[in-house]
């Protein structure tokens, strides 16, 4: 399939509704981090409140090979239907839930249903772009995922200053990137039908698959580290507001969009393994900063640090792991990373 007719096909509506859809994964969990000592509360969840967050996450964990292989099999459109669709349902559900194992419950299957988003998104570039243009385009997709964070964490922080239960309408935005998904985006073949690649033309040399899953899990584990534990730790230690937990958390992402539009550009002077170690280098000096000190100064550092980590990491991972796949498992693979991401 020629890559230029496939870019014009989905054309420019086509594209967004991807980088919607991509913008609605990694805040599955963050998008009520301001509301987590509230929730705690309501819920005599104390500060296991936190295993909201990760509940997703264990969500995405347990789900996502199977979404992968689906993706194989049947392509990733149907994929991707089915999971902005359940997104925004159980996504709104949250706010209505009678108990904490209910509410546990639910965010277990959103998890589920961003597994089968993640994974459909990175496969729906695969298969229009290639080459230069498409670790451009999973770079446009890192800066969906980050910006989506500053967005909704900032609003997440006002609404969460009203009730804890406003947050959770961000996750109807889901219901909105599955309508641009219906009305722009191409109902595409497996991935193997779309590439021109075979089965010997992907990079067997260099680092393997499994390094780049492993490297993946670390990179998630350090971001999840801070997004779980820095509510809290601001609001309950610190004596900060849920307003400005979530400003403060939208910053990181904001740095972290930035830092993903900057990777492209930093791959062609470092390699992949130097800009991976720029960023782990950062993720690094941030914690550092954290554990010394809780004054503003040293705050906002350390923000600039972490987001830079992310940035820089998460959207190499999907770009390695793209590169490193046979055609017939890419599906497969972009699942596994996606595990390995929210395994962290």
């Amino acid at each position: 399939m020629n890559r230029e007719k496939g870019t014009k096909k989905i054309g420019i509506p086509g594209v967004l509704a991807i980088m919607l859809a991509s913008s609605l994964t990694v805040m599955v969990g963050n998008a009520i981090t301001p509301a987590l000592p509230e929730l705690g509360e309501v819920y005599g969840l104390g500060n296991y409140a936190s295993w909201l967050v990760t509940a997703p996450a264990l969500g995405v964990t347990a789900m996502a090979l199977l979404f992968g292989k689906l993706i194989d099999k049947k392509g990733p459109y149907h994929t991707a239907f089915f999971g902005l669709l359940f997104y925004g349902v159980l996504g709104v559900a949250g706010a209505f839930m009678p108990n904490a194992a209910a509410i546990f419950v639910d965010r277990f299957f959103l998890g589920a249903a961003t597994a089968a988003i993640m994974s459909a998104s990175v496969a729906l570039i695969t298969v229009f772009f290639d080459g230069e243009k498409q670790l451009r385009m999973i770079a446009l997709q890192g800066m969906s995922m980050e910006l989506g964070g500053v967005i909704f964490l900032s609003i997440s922080g006002v609404l969460a200053g009203f009730s804890w239960r406003y947050p959770f309408f961000i996750y109807a935005l889901g219901l909105a990137a599955f309508l641009m998904l219906v009305l722009f985006v191409p109902k595409c073949k497996k991935v193997a039908e779309n590439t021109e690649d075979d089965d010997g033309s992907f990079q067997k040399q260099g680092t393997p698959v499994s390094l780049v899953l492993l490297i993946a899990f670390f990179g998630m584990l350090m971001f999840f580290t801070a997004m779980v534990s820095l509510p809290i730790y601001l609001q309950n230690d610190l004596g900060y507001s849920p307003s400005f937990t979530g400003y403060y958390l939208a910053a990181l992402d904001l740095v972290a969009v930035l830092s993903a539009g900057a990777m492209p550009r930093i791959v062609a002077k470092l390699n992949e393994k130097g800009c991976l170690l720029v960023a782990f280098s950062c993720y690094g000096a941030a914690f550092f900063i954290y554990f010394l000190s809780g004054q503003t100064a040293a705050l906002w550092t350390a923000v600039l640090l972490a987001g830079a980590g992310f940035g820089l990491s998460t959207p190499l991972f999907n770009s390695l792991v793209v590169r490193k796949s046979a055609p017939g498992k890419k599906g497969t693979n972009i699942s596994l990373c996606t595990m390995a991401m929210f395994l962290g």
